[in-house]
Parts: C-alpha cells; sequence; structure tokens
C-alpha cells in the first residue's frame, strides 16, 4: 500500500492564495486548508443551520500530499520560499511546518465497513454490498442502498424521523414528491409503501445515485435535476430531508402544490431553527400534526387542511 507525505503548515491567513500557489509549484497532488474565518461567511451566507464554534485567530492550517517524498532540504526551501512572501506585501506570520505519512487507502469505499444493515421500523435498510439480513419478516419493507457520495445512510436522526412518519401513513396510490432527494432512500421507501413518486434534486450526483438506487430496488419513479418548482401537479404528500433555511423558503410552495389535506414530512432542522419552522409553516396556513425529536434534530408532519 502507497504511502503519502503529509505536509501541515500553519501561517497568516492572508497568504492563503498565493501558498495555494507554492504548493501547486511544488508538486503537491492534494491541499486541504482549516480556515475558521469560512465558519463565519458560510454562516453569515446561511449555507447551513450547524456550526462549529471556532477561533476567529488570523491563522489558517494548511495539509498538503505528496507521492513523491520531499526531503529536509527540499522542505527548507519550501518554508523559504514561503517566509519570501513579504517582497510581495504578505506576511505570512511564524511559519509552522511538520511532516507525516498517510496510507493511500480507498476513501471511496472505506467508510462500507462501519455501514451495516439498519431497522427503522418496519423498514430495513440493507447495504448493497452485505446479504440480507436473516431477522427480515414478510410485513417488512427492505430498501437495498448504496448512498456513494449522496446524502441518505438512514443513520442520521434526520432520514430516520422522515422514515418513520412516512410508514406510519397509508401511502397505496398516493402521488409523492421527494424534494432533496438524495441517496434516494425516501423515494424508494415511499414506492415501496404503494405511493407513485417524484424525485427531484440540485445535485446532480444526487439525482445519479438515487437513480442508481431505485433501479437496485427494482422500483420506478422519476428522478430529475431541480428542487419544487420543477415538479407539476398536485401531490398528496410532500417529503423534503433538507434544512430549515431551505424548508422555509419552500413552505409557500409546499402548501400551494398540496392538495387540501395534504401532508407535508418536513426533516433536517436542527433545534435552534425549531421555532422558525413552525413559524413559517402557520404563517402558509399549515397545521402541525406530528413532531419528533431526536439528539438535537427535529423532524415534523405538517397537514394542508
Amino acid at each position: 500500500m502507497k504511502a503519502w507525505q503529509e505536509v501541515r503548515i500553519e501561517v497568516n491567513q492572508e497568504v492563503e492564495e498565493a501558498l495555494y500557489a507554492l504548493l501547486a509549484e511544488f508538486g503537491a497532488q492534494g491541499v486541504a486548508v482549516d480556515d475558521p474565518s469560512l465558519v463565519d461567511f458560510a454562516r453569515d451566507a446561511g449555507l447551513g443551520d450547524y456550526f462549529p464554534d471556532a477561533v476567529q485567530d488570523g491563522r489558517i492550517r494548511m495539509t498538503c500530499y505528496f507521492p513523491d517524498h520531499k526531503g529536509a532540504a527540499e522542505l527548507a526551501k519550501l518554508k523559504a520560499d514561503i517566509a519570501g512572501l513579504v517582497e510581495y506585501g504578505l506576511n505570512p506570520g511564524e511559519i509552522l511546518l511538520s511532516t507525516g505519512f498517510v496510507q493511500e487507502e480507498d476513501w471511496a469505499h472505506a467508510w462500507k465497513q462501519y455501514y451495516h444493515s439498519l431497522r427503522i421500523g418496519r423498514i430495513v435498510i440493507q447495504p448493497s454490498w452485505e446479504d440480507a439480513p436473516e431477522e427480515v419478516q414478510d410485513q417488512d419493507v427492505v430498501i437495498v442502498l448504496d448512498p456513494g457520495m449522496a446524502f441518505g445512510t438512514g443513520t442520521h436522526p434526520t432520514t430516520s424521523m422522515c422514515l418513520e412518519f412516512l410508514q406510519e401513513l397509508d401511502l397505496t396510490g398516493k402521488t409523492v414528491w421527494d424534494v432533496g432527494t438524495g441517496s434516494g432512500i425516501l423515494a424508494i421507501a415511499c414506492a415501496k409503501l404503494g405511493a407513485r413518486v417524484e424525485a427531484v434534486d440540485v445535485d446532480a450526483t444526487a439525482v445519479r445515485t438515487s437513480a442508481e438506487n431505485r433501479d437496485l430496488n427494482h422500483v420506478s419513479f422519476t428522478v430529475n435535476q431541480g428542487s419544487i418548482e420543477s415538479l407539476k401537479g398536485s401531490p398528496d404528500i410532500i417529503v423534503a430531508n433538507i434544512i430549515a433555511d431551505v424548508i422555509v423558503d419552500i413552505l409557500p410552495q409546499v402548501a400551494a402544490a398540496l392538495t387540501q389535506g395534504g401532508l407535508f414530512v418536513a426533516g433536517g432542522i436542527i433545534q435552534g431553527r425549531a421555532e422558525d419552522v413552525e413559524a413559517a409553516a402557520r404563517q402558509c396556513g399549515l397545521l402541525l400534526k406530528g413532531r419528533r425529536e431526536v439528539q438535537e434534530w427535529v423532524g415534523y408532519c405538517f397537514a394542508k387542511e
């Protein structure tokens, strides 16, 4: 198994772009940056609901990888080149450099050793690389899944809460929209529970993964790139396991599209945003029918009445 050299560099934030260029010239095959300011940027831009605490010290930590190991002289030259950025009006500050080695792995598949069959009510999620679990019963709904790079394995509380809500409903012959389908797990569950399903996701990788998982499960539904505005008609049920900001944004379209008495199952909502979602739902004329909480996450079932 191949060993890559890992070089870790800590410098002042202002030299970040220049350091990228230096590392490219130096032959780095991959670079990761730990920049605390990105946390504030993401929070201010509304790119999520949950953010770690980050110390804004004006420093960044960059980690880069080399297939050909660099010796002490080459690393000393790299450090000198970083220090030389002062000639261009940039202050790298104290330059901290350390090295190590990491073994090459098939990262796209290594996580599979931690993902096994999972039961959520009468829904059993079976990884595509494992045999069917022995405890499956006649009334169970088995979903064969390979999530790949898309969200939705069933292990996250937001997905499991949506699955709990859905299996409590009579979906036979109902039209269901899955907005933000991810791996397709919720769409597949609905199809296996008797619904007519249409699924969308803004991410092309998710669309491809969802279609592949649909075919693995021998069910039929459309899955296209887009969001709720891409769907036409009046569904009986809409499910969206995304984040609070997106849920709030699409609530007016959800309320307009649902049939009278239709249901909206919503997940992906951190506790700190739950009141925002409930208030937005009330404003759109949706009534709260069910609420679940697992850890710091909240799931909802709203009704149009």
